[in-house]
């Protein structure tokens, strides 16, 4: 009888965290909607869900160690360079975050999400660039396939992709631009600091910048307005623990099994969950388009998983 092939059993897991993070991250159209129908302004939103998944990541790992599980590292022991690349990956969570929800204001959420769904591509073009990561033909076949069902997912929604504002896209852009720096540096960056560690250090830190937005921005007093009421509370709070804890620990564990390139593609199952939660919640029905695309990308999802793993780049080869 054949062993089972680590790799392959690693493939698998990666996939599973990747595919949590992408229901998890699903969530967040239909809870922006809640909150806002509450009172609840974007600022005040991100602040709430980056705190909140901290706080989820630090009593998750408390956890882990009451149970006899490895002690996180001290700061000291992070090589300087990893506690560099946290820092800077914080940094581009809080553009990512404040420059997607001020462009859904200006353009269509469909045309948003259609601009930064473009950093699947560029995550891969820069992995193959930069760190020599071998994609072949299948890949880029599953790249292709994903990219042209996001395409129908979001273009067959009611209205099409909307108006374009140049201020609007140009702000979708940078928060693309902006995850493929945070894909990357997860993966190449701190990769020898614990995903839950890095998870609740880059989450605390973009909570802190955030905070300093609001105070120079004269908007400390709109961050209370989640503790006045039940209806403003639970979608900030489900955001949070649902929306960036959980999602962001499995991000950065699947991207440093699958590597950059196979976890960005994967996460184009995100938009397929928002559609569908959107139909649930919202009774925003999809279209026959939008249901041809999400098949699309299913099977996209499901030729990455059908392909043997190449061998590993020397890059590559560190501990998951």
């Amino acid at each position: 009888m054949t062993a089972p092939d680590p790799s392959r059993r690693a493939d698998a897991t990666g996939a599973a965290f990747i595919a949590l993070a992408a229901i998890c991250f699903g969530t967040l159209g239909p809870l922006s909607r809640f909150a806002a129908d509450a009172g609840v302004s974007s600022l005040t939103l991100v602040t709430w869900r980056a705190a909140l998944g901290a706080v989820v990541v630090a009593i998750f790992i408390s956890a882990r160690l009451a149970a006899g599980s490895a002690r996180p590292k001290s700061l000291r022991a992070i090589p300087s360079r990893d506690r560099w690349f946290m820092a800077a990956a914080a940094v581009a969570n809080t553009l990512l975050n404040f420059s997607v929800f001020v462009a859904f204001g200006r353009v269509s959420i469909a045309l948003a999400l259609l601009v930064f769904y473009l950093y699947p591509a560029l995550v891969a073009l820069v992995s193959v660039i930069w760190f020599d990561e071998r994609l072949d033909s299948v890949r880029w076949a599953a790249l292709a396939i994903s990219f042209a069902g996001l395409v129908l997912v979001l273009a067959g929604a009611e209205g099409g992709v909307g108006r374009i504002d140049p201020l609007g896209v140009g702000l979708a852009f940078v928060a693309g631009l902006a995850q493929v720096f945070y894909v990357l540096a997860a993966r190449h960056g701190f990769a020898h600091v614990p995903g839950p560690q890095a998870a609740a250090l880059t989450m605390g830190g973009a909570a802190a910048l955030y905070l300093v937005i609001a105070l120079v921005t004269g908007s400390l007093a709109g961050l209370l307005v989640p503790i006045a009421s039940v209806d403003a509370l639970w979608p900030v709070a489900v955001a949070g623990v649902i929306g960036a804890g959980i999602p962001t620990v499995a991000y950065i564990t699947g991207i440093r099994r699958l590597g950059p390139s196979r976890a960005s593609i994967l996460a184009m199952l995100e938009p397929v969950v928002g559609v569908l939660l959107a139909a649930w919640l919202l009774a925003e029905r999809p279209t026959a388009i939008q249901l041809a695309g999400g098949a699309l990308i299913l099977a996209a999802a499901a030729l990455l998983q059908l392909r043997p793993r190449g061998p590993i780049a020397d890059h590559e080869a560190i501990g998951a």
